[in-house]
């Protein structure tokens, strides 16, 4: 998976890329990798209040948490040429890279990482809706 989205990011590094996948979906491994990276919740979690931190962080994510983390993200987080944003959130660029784990596997990391699992599979249906929704060229990785 990693030379696949290396190749990938290195064709296109004169566009705005963000790489995206639910929680559990191996985006923090892949950033470690992938040297002009940019972490979106390091970039968006210092410009939040207390409040808004409390909020989108609860145990149980729902379609308002998501909502609101997307509207937080998009008014806060600009995605540069040639450095890719890794996060949970569609945000305006010239390529989307999604990162797409089978069912079976996304439960196994969820159990290693004590993620509930429906979460994760919610946050997947929001990606994957904002994803058609911006009309935004995208390229799948299947993570086998």
């Amino acid at each position: 998976m990693i030379e696949q989205l290396k190749e990938i990011l290195d064709k296109n590094n004169d566009k705005r890329v963000i790489v995206v996948g639910t929680t559990c979906s191996g985006k923090s491994t892949l950033i470690k990798k992938i040297e002009s990276a940019k972490d979106m919740d390091d970039l968006v979690f210092p410009l939040l209040s207390k409040d808004e931190k409390d909020y989108v962080c609860q145990d149980v994510w729902t379609k308002d948490i998501g909502k609101t983390m997307t509207r937080l993200v998009k008014e806060r987080v600009i995605v540069e040429n040639g450095k890719p944003v890794f996060g949970t959130v569609v945000l305006d660029c010239d390529l989307i890279i999604f990162l797409n784990v089978k069912d079976s596997l996304l439960s196994e990391r969820c159990n290693t990482r004590k993620v509930k699992f429906e979460n994760a599979k919610n946050m997947k249906r929001q990606i994957l809706k904002e994803i058609i929704e911006s009309k935004t060229p995208c390229i799948e990785i299947k993570e086998k």
